[in-house]
């Protein structure tokens, strides 16, 4: 095993030691983006996290007596919007994340549904229940992410429901400002910031340890999709600090724990 990742590490141009100035680290993701985009085990957790975010809501559906009326809070990129075309892009081009190739992916409204995104919440809108996107996409992408989610069949996507970044990527001013007027009763994310604001700019000791603090949330109310190609895991790893991309690479080497 260690041979084949040795192997595919030398084909993706990659060294096993941080000072090797031969890797790259715009290549580091090739795996979670491959994986993200071929195989059936990522499909497959995508319909199983709309399969249990339906028997949630069909639960509390039954069960509610609250009368303020029902909603769902939902992040778009990497939770129901499909954006590993531009990481494939990047990892193509060899260069890391930036803004204005982000900007043209964005302008294009081609992003794809996760698999079970689209009906699950076709059958929250059609019980009733309001559907907010909360995004940490900038105000002026929100004109092409409209139209991107409702040439996808995505239902309540327009300018009252797609709330988009504003001064912070923190979504807790997000979420409460939902909550005046809505009884919230699931949440839904691929970075735990979409949940709580528990998890927002903390390292990655205390991310964990607050994911311990909150367990019985998980599958209950917060619904986790799968990412393993970016998220604030990373930004936890170097405490929030403006890195570059050598910066992140000795990071990430040392990160990796073995025996």
């Amino acid at each position: 095993m260690r041979q084949l990742f040795t192997a595919f590490l030398l084909v993706a141009g990659l060294s096993l030691t941080a000072q090797d100035k031969n890797h790259k680290p715009s290549q580091y993701n090739i795996n979670s983006v491959i994986w993200q985009q071929q195989s059936g085990e990522y499909r497959a957790l995508c319909y199983q996290a709309f399969s249990l975010a339906r028997l949630r809501l069909e639960e509390i559906l039954r069960t509610n007596k609250d009368s303020m009326p029902l909603a769902i809070i939902a992040d778009i990129d990497e939770t129901i919007l499909d954006n590993s075309p531009d990481a494939a892009k990047d990892i193509l081009n060899n260069r890391t994340y930036n803004d204005s190739t982000w900007k043209i992916w964005v302008s294009l409204a081609q992003a794809k549904p996760l698999a079970g995104s689209v009906e699950f919440f076709n059958y929250a809108a059609q019980h009733g229940v309001q559907c907010f996107y909360i995004t940490n996409r900038k105000e002026d992408e929100k004109a092409a992410t409209i139209i991107n989610l409702r040439q996808q069949g995505f239902p309540n996507a327009d300018e009252v429901h797609v709330i988009a970044k504003g001064n912070t990527s923190d979504k807790e001013s997000r979420r409460l400002a939902v909550e005046k007027n809505y009884n919230v009763v699931l949440l839904l994310g691929d970075n735990l910031n979409d949940f709580d604001d528990l998890f927002y700019n903390k390292g990655v000791a205390e991310r964990n340890a607050n994911v311990d603090k909150v367990q019985t949330y998980f599958g209950s109310k917060y619904i986790m999709l799968p990412n393993a190609t970016y998220g604030d895991w990373e930004n936890a790893l170097w405490n929030g600090k403006r890195v570059n991309a050598e910066e992140r690479d000795k990071i990430k080497w040392n990160s990796l724990i073995g025996f």
